[in-house]
């Protein structure tokens, strides 16, 4: 069985991240690529 990855970019999204991760929770992994946030992004 092949996996899924999901691949999320962003920056300064501490608002929308917990969000946008509980959306993808439904894949095999999930990478996220941070673009130099200035907020609370961890």
């Amino acid at each position: 069985m092949k996996k899924i990855s999901v691949c999320i970019i962003c920056k300064n999204e501490s608002a929308n991240s917990a969000r946008c991760l509980e959306s993808a929770k439904w894949a095999d992994e999930i990478i996220i690529i941070d673009s130099g946030s200035t907020d609370n992004t961890i």
